[in-house]
């Protein structure tokens, strides 16, 4: 592994991955961070480790610590630890794997995650390039230094510096210890000599092949092979394929001493100093006080022009074995000769990323020593047609890999990852975010490292400023996205921070949402308590929950079946969720008691419609029995009183509801023990017709709304449909109720007066309510009380009574 990744492993926190998940609460507490919390999740996430879901925590953690230091840089440099570390755990639990039988997917798993710490990498190393820029580089002096000139030139071309962080990434990944472990096996197989083609100089001394035809070469300069178009001894050549197969995999991880190490131990000294050739000239003597008495080494090679022009006609020499062209291409930037070697995607790119730097730093230095060249060194660069024309430009790479590699190669550089990062690289932020929602609307389930890594980025992007750059409904989306993948792992404790970073328009939705997801109304409690330590606007979020539980339901005026009872109905789990959100609105809201009013009255028309009583009596316990207008903004004064008003009226119809019920209780008693000297039944009666008068009385008539303030609500023509309906129901229902009463104990006197209240105009007609068929019954009922006064023989005055009821 390389070092990078070696001190991003040492530097991981307190061991954390190493914790155990537990089923714990978050402290109830104001200040609540994700540092002082554990995941608790109830599902269990397939073939995944316990450190893979403690990272979801981890990367909260991160981000709340960034927020506070306004370091972002160690964020993402933690992320990639965190990322490193959680594919150690996982691949420590790889092997058991092949017990359980889930080795494939979680194989699947463990190389998703090494691409998501690779993702994270890139970004650390990428911004750590732009941002850390040399600026007290000395001025050039002439002929002293080719580095110098470079590193100038670094400090003004971005796409340069990218291109170099691109590189070292590149190399930095593919150095992991698998890729080690290959390269320290197939050195074994090359012994340390002091010259290179020993076995040809054995065989050619050897007295036993003297007067045989020698077919192989007599001199060891590196390309007598083509000019005496004679062949090396098997065993050389074989070993010298393995050493330039071996020394550019070393150069492929950027490990260029090493590299020049095993040529030197090999005695191909030629080749070390091929490689030492591509440094850039130095000569540190130049910036040196006259004073000084010491002496420094000259540095790298002052003909290095010259040299790139034979090393780029060499690595098109079809002669030369193909490792050995590759290493030329990459020495002098042709990317002809290194595409042969490529096998993957990541090959491609760092192979199309060398060249460009090759090519950029060949092209600058042509430029500062072009007064120095001859007309004929200029030409390949310089002139018209010459390289500058077709040197490769970091924006086109991926363009240019598209169009010239294999099949499988391209069907890999459009992973959602490879994507991703390339719009990194192009910090093409706009695409970036259109291509994350582009393979979240691909795959119906999202995965978790691709989620993570593509939500944190487009946090960092959008807390770093950068939301110009980008649509702010795209961001939205993605991070909606995560939430909700949070919610479905039920990694409930870390949602309400991430919450907090949508604008705030759309955090109440969100949080209403996720309000909804949970089973009761203690969770609920808690997470609000949660939003306010975010400021998230829980009134509104609240209010959103209940607009959300409201349901499409028929309101059948023609509901006969039900016209006379006053059983009610079971609530099941729709009603109890209405009943939390009121809950909730009256426990948290404020300053806006009027809205959880509101509500009330419109579960209670539902609950009434379906002769759900209980629910009306809980909805009517949540608030104060003598609640009033004085309570409310004068602003919505009058709004209000008519809300109170129909709120209040579900109160007065519960109470006659239930003196109708007691009273049931007591006659069904009562008729059971005849010889009771008491008629409790008689002594209740009087509160029973009290309860039904206050509401056929009620004020302005039962949900009468003779006021215009509602068509201002936009759900007041409903409304009025509802209450309508209600009216037609209820009305009647609770009219034929106590007229069986008194049918029952025969009390024509309240039969009586009940029938002109019904009918007098001032209290607006309530029998025009009533269905043809409730009426004939009303009636029926009512001519036998009359035949009962017409057969009773009474006192003169009774019969005047009974006429007065009349009169």
């Amino acid at each position: 592994m390389s070092e990078s990744i070696m001190n991003v492993e040492s530097t991981v926190i307190d061991g954390s991955f190493t914790q155990p998940l537990e089923s714990t609460r978050l402290p109830q507490t104001s200040n609540w961070s994700p540092n002082n919390t554990t995941i608790r999740s109830s599902k269990t996430i397939p073939c995944v480790t316990k450190s893979e879901q403690q990272l979801y925590k981890l990367y909260a953690q991160a981000l709340a610590d960034s927020e506070v230091t306004q370091d972002w840089s160690s964020w993402v440099e933690m992320m990639a630890i965190n990322c490193q570390k959680c594919c150690s755990e996982a691949e420590i639990s790889h092997p058991i794997a092949f017990r359980t039988g889930r080795q494939t997917q979680l194989s699947r798993n463990i190389r998703m995650l090494q691409v998501e710490r690779d993702s994270w990498l890139l970004w650390n190393r990428a911004r750590d390039t732009l941002n850390n820029i040399r600026q007290d580089l000395p001025e050039v002096i002439p002929g002293s230094s080719d580095r110098l000139i470079v590193e100038h030139h670094l400090i003004n071309d971005p796409q340069l510096r990218m291109a170099k962080a691109v590189q070292g990434w590149l190399q930095a990944i593919k150095l992991d210890e698998r890729y080690q472990a290959d390269l320290k096996m197939a050195m074994t197989k090359l012994e340390p000599k002091r010259i290179y083609w020993e076995k040809t100089c054995h065989f050619l001394k050897s007295s036993y092949n003297a007067n045989l035809p020698n077919p192989y070469i007599t001199c060891l300069d590196f390309d007598a092979t083509h000019k005496q178009k004679r062949r090396l001894c098997d065993t050389d050549e074989q070993e010298e394929n393995d050493l330039l197969q071996i020394v550019f995999s070393l150069l492929r991880v950027g490990e260029y001493s090493k590299a020049k190490s095993i040529c030197k131990s090999t005695g191909y000294h030629w080749l070390a100093a091929l490689l030492s050739a591509n440094e850039l000239y130095h000569d540190e003597n130049y910036y040196c006080s006259e004073a000084s008495d010491i002496t420094y080494p000259v540095e790298g090679n002052q003909k290095r022009i010259q040299w790139i022009e034979s090393m780029y006609e060499l690595s098109m020499d079809m002669r030369l074995k193909l490792y050995e062209r590759a290493i030329y291409g990459l020495l002098c930037g042709r990317i002809e000769a290194l595409i042969p070697v490529c096998k993957t995607y990541a090959d491609y790119l760092w192979a199309y990323t060398s060249c460009y730097i090759e090519q950029e730093i060949h092209y600058i230095l042509m430029r500062a020593h072009e007064h120095e060249l001859t007309d004929i060194e200029k030409h390949r660069v310089l002139s018209d047609h010459g390289l500058e024309n077709h040197q490769l430009k970091m924006p086109s790479i991926f363009d240019e890999i598209l169009a010239g590699c294999p099949t499988h190669i391209r069907d890999e550089a459009v992973l959602p990852f490879n994507a991703i990062q390339k719009y990194l690289i192009l910090a093409d932020y706009d695409r970036l975010f259109h291509s994350i929602l582009s393979f979240l609307h691909t795959n119906s389930e999202s995965n978790g490292s691709l989620l993570r890594f593509a939500s944190h980025i487009c946090l960092f992007l959008y807390e770093q400023n950068h939301s110009e750059k980008f649509n702010q409904n795209t961001f939205i989306e993605i991070l909606t996205t995560y939430i909700h993948h949070l919610i479905e792992l039920e990694f409930k404790d870390l949602v309400c921070y991430y919450i907090s970073k949508l604008p705030p328009n759309d955090q109440s939705t969100i949080m209403a949402k996720f309000l909804d997801t949970l089973s009761n109304r203690q969770d609920k409690e808690f997470y609000l308590k949660q939003g306010f330590t975010y400021k998230i606007d829980i009134d509104t979020s609240l209010l959103i929950l209940a607009g959300n539980q409201r349901r499409d339901q028929t309101f059948d005026k023609e509901n006969n079946e039900e016209i006379i009872s006053t059983n009610s109905k079971s609530l099941n789990e729709n009603d109890h969720k209405q009943l939390e959100a009121l809950k909730l609105l009256t426990t948290f809201l404020s300053t806006q008691t009027i809205d959880a009013l509101r509500f009330a009255n419109l579960i209670c028309r539902y609950f009434l419609n379906d002769a759900k009583y209980e629910g009306i009596r809980i909805s009517l316990s949540y608030f104060p029995h003598d609640i009033d207008v004085h309570i409310i903004d004068a602003n919505n004064r009058q709004q209000s009183e008519d809300d109170i008003r129909e709120f209040k009226a579900f109160g007065a119809y519960i109470a006659a509801l239930e003196a109708i019920q007691r009273w049931s209780e007591l006659h069904q008693k009562q008729q059971e023990n005849i010889s009771t000297a008491t008629r409790e039944d008689q002594a209740y009666l009087p509160i029973v017709i009290k309860a039904c008068y206050e509401v056929f009385d009620y004020p302005q008539g039962w949900l009468v709304d003779i006021t215009n303030v509602h068509q201002t609500l936009p759900d007041n023509e409903n409304r009025q449909i509802e209450m309508s309906i209600l009216r037609h129901k209820y009305i009647p229902m609770l009219a034929c109720n106590l007229f069986r009463i008194f049918d029952l104990v025969k009390h024509e006197q309240e039969t009586f007066r009940l029938i002109v209240f019904l009918s007098d105009s001032r209290k607006q007609q309530l029998y025009t309510l009533f269905s043809k068929e409730t009426l004939n019954s009303v009636l029926l009922l009512t001519e036998h009380a009359a035949e009962r006064c017409l057969d009773r023989q009474q006192q003169p005055q009774t019969d005047d009574i009974t006429v007065n009821l009349f009169l």
